[in-house]
């Protein structure tokens, strides 16, 4: 409904501003009549005055040659004037046409209702032609002819037309990268990139750990001695940001005739409320003001109350937002809590790094009960959700995805680096036509070979380190960069189905942008 009456004040604006185009043509011709009228009794004035200044010489010379008297009477004046008076003939050259009154519109004391029946009233007695488009009536065919190249250029969704140095660019990053995914992340517990991001994300835990400690201290609250150490961190996260769905076991949820098959090692991947996406915070929020928690068990979701222990949870707040606010922050902060393990897995210095939570959306996988595997070591046959329960379980988690971006983030940069120097130097593109973003059908391309490659390289690792194990084999892909890959491919497939048409999102974001600029909320 808003888009509709949107569209009819832009129409009706277009509407006066046709008006407006008509007579401000009017005025243009008046001005044009005028400066005619104005150039031509220049012309006669001129002409008026040479004529007079050789009649006045001549009248001197003959004076001064008969010696006679040059005082003038007031008859003599009177005659000289009559004598200068424009002839017939003469007012005739420069007859002034009268000039007409032109119409105006009302527009003082007038409401915008009746400012457009008075455009209408005008636009109907002059017969002006209201089309179904009336901005097309306000632009030249040279504008239209410009507006539509633009549009051509710069919204037209192309076929990529890239040379072999592209290619061998693009597969040559994805080749670069591969290995370094091979060399430098491999599979959890076995990653040097992985140990990495397993420190880091302890050091992040632990900064934001002591951060709300020295924030809960400052408003009074009796806390304990601030958190030092992983263990310590974790544990008052998890006391600090309570949530009523961190059941471990089934036997902890008030289950009646439904079935829950759950661990420690595997709780964080099923239960919906611990997913850090859009859809963890959404179940999060909907479990703390219910009082459910949100699983997932057999490829269906199912929401069961906790038991006793859980039930005394209340979620803070005064009023509906201040409830949603609460949630939000004890959904951020339980997050981080889980991320780096639990504190009792932790706490024990055997180098165990416990179970953080799934990579964002890796939840999904647990829906998809069906495809059944069987591991050429084994004769047990197993579905696709419970081979990624078994993979979450033994470290691919969001700490390792963290490790698996960075050579797809590698790829990304490197390619869209040489694409960009590729096109100033070698295409002699400006700047502003070599930025490696936006619609850029050859980079598109690009990107799609880059990352084939280095999934490529992954698979073809993954197949020889894992000897035929299933398990090992999902482990030791990157999911991070099939994930990106196929991306890429519906990107180019998308091209390819709508190659030459336009692109809409690209043209309503820009024109968004332009209106927020035009009154000045850009």
């Amino acid at each position: 409904m808003n888009k509709e009456m949107n569209d009819k004040v832009l129409k009706d604006a277009a509407k006066a501003l046709v008006v407006h185009k008509e007579q401000r043509t009017k005025v243009d011709k008046q001005l044009s009549k005028i400066g005619d009228y104005q150039e031509k009794l220049s012309q006669v004035n001129t002409a008026n005055e040479e004529t007079l200044d050789d009649l006045l010489m001549q009248a001197e010379s003959l004076l001064q040659q008969q010696a006679m008297d040059t005082s003038l009477s007031q008859i003599d004046m009177e005659e000289g004037l009559n004598l200068v008076c424009l002839t017939d003939e003469e007012t005739k050259a420069v007859e002034i046409e009268q000039l007409e009154l032109l119409e105006t519109v009302a527009v003082k004391n007038t409401s915008w209702d009746d400012y457009l029946e008075n455009i209408d009233a005008f636009a109907e007695k002059h017969d002006i032609t209201m089309s179904e488009d009336p901005f097309a009536s306000l632009m030249t065919s040279v504008e239209k002819a410009e507006i539509s190249e633009r549009i051509r250029l710069d919204y037209t969704i192309e076929q990529a037309n890239c040379d072999k140095y592209d290619y061998v660019i693009a597969a040559s990053c994805g080749v670069a990268a591969g290995l370094v995914d091979s060399f430098f992340v491999g599979m959890p517990g076995k990653s040097k990139l992985g140990n990495w991001t397993d420190s880091q994300t302890d050091k992040l835990v632990e900064k934001f750990a002591k951060m709300v400690w020295k924030s809960d201290k400052k408003q009074g609250k009796n806390l304990r001695k601030e958190p030092d150490g992983i263990a310590s961190a974790i544990g008052f996260l998890e006391n600090r940001f309570r949530v009523n769905y961190d059941a471990r076991y089934a036997s902890d949820l008030a289950m009646g005739d439904k079935k829950l098959k759950m661990s420690p090692k595997d709780h964080h991947l099923k239960s919906l409320g611990h997913s850090p996406d859009l859809i963890g915070l959404f179940f999060s929020i909907l479990d703390q003001f219910t009082g459910k928690a949100s699983f997932v068990s057999d490829g269906q979701l199912i929401r069961v109350k906790p038991q006793e222990r859980g039930s005394g949870f209340e979620l803070e707040g005064a009023n509906f937002f201040a409830k949603l606010f609460c949630g939000f922050c004890n959904w951020i902060g339980h997050i981080i809590s889980d991320i780096a393990g639990s504190s009792g897995t932790r706490g024990h210095n055997d180098g165990r790094r416990g179970q953080g939570v799934p990579i964002p959306f890796f939840e999904m996988f647990q829906f998809c009960d069906f495809s059944s595997f069987r591991d050429s070591k084994s004769e047990n046959s197993i579905n696709l959700a419970e081979l990624m329960s078994h993979v979450f379980q033994k470290g691919y988690d969001a700490r390792f995805g963290a490790a698996m971006a960075i050579p797809v983030a590698l790829n990304e940069i490197m390619i869209r680096l040489l694409w960009a120097i590729k096109s100033r130097y070698y295409h002699q593109r400006s700047w502003k036509d070599s930025i490696p973003f936006g619609n850029r059908p050859e980079l598109r391309r690009m990107l799609i070979v880059g990352h084939g490659s280095l999934c490529v390289v992954d698979g073809i690792d993954a197949a020889i380190r894992s000897s035929g194990q299933l398990v090992n084999f999902a482990l030791q892909l990157n999911g991070i960069a099939w994930s990106r890959f196929a991306f890429s491919a519906l990107q180019e497939i998308r091209a390819v189905y709508i190659a030459n048409s336009l692109d809409l999102v690209s043209m309503e974001k820009d024109l968004e942008n332009e209106w927020q600029q035009l009154y000045g909320k850009g």
